[in-house]
């Protein structure tokens, strides 16, 4: 992936250093929010012209773990036209932290359009509010992540997805 050092949500460039992702640590309320883009002008990123979509590039760096299985984690991409007033466009829902392993994505998917009837946005950015249990806190986790015009979707699938062949000796 070819990361835009303007179109980071989480972490600084480079993506390929491991120091440069950002610690979730000791997190523990609502709202904890990515580095705001700012795309210069109002203009709606989501529609793109075939190959060239904008996607959303966050990557789990070190596995996101809590002491208790209650912590939920709701990971949102949502955009502004002044950087004050905020409209979701797609969320995860709450996820359980141990669905968040090294080397997986965080709502990988396109940028996605405008709601109807929401004014072209100006600014992104992505949220993620803990949910679950009260004063619980995230133990460890890090991400990197923004925006990119191709992601790698190699991760590993863990055995999901066999191939179908058998090999006969």
């Amino acid at each position: 992936m070819i990361f835009d050092a303007q179109n980071i949500f989480f972490g600084t460039s480079p993506y390929n250093t491991s120091g440069n992702f950002v610690s979730l640590a000791t997190l523990t309320a609502s709202g904890t929010t990515s580095t705001v883009i700012n795309m210069g002008v109002k203009q709606d990123m989501g529609i793109g012209d075939g190959k060239a979509i904008p996607k959303i590039a966050v990557v789990v760096g070190t596995g996101i773990t809590s002491a208790s299985g209650g912590l939920r984690l709701n990971w949102s991409i949502d955009g502004s036209t002044d950087s004050s007033a905020w409209t979701t466009y797609s969320e995860t829902g709450p996820l359980a932290t141990s669905s968040f392993i090294a080397g997986s994505y965080i709502l990988p998917i396109d940028l996605p359009r405008r709601p109807s009837g929401v004014a072209l946005p100006q600014y992104y950015r992505m949220r993620m509010a803990v949910t679950g249990i009260t004063n619980e806190t995230v133990s460890a986790g890090t991400i990197f992540g923004g925006l990119v015009l191709s992601r790698e979707d190699t991760v590993d699938t863990g055995g999901q997805y066999p191939s179908g062949f058998t090999v006969a000796a």
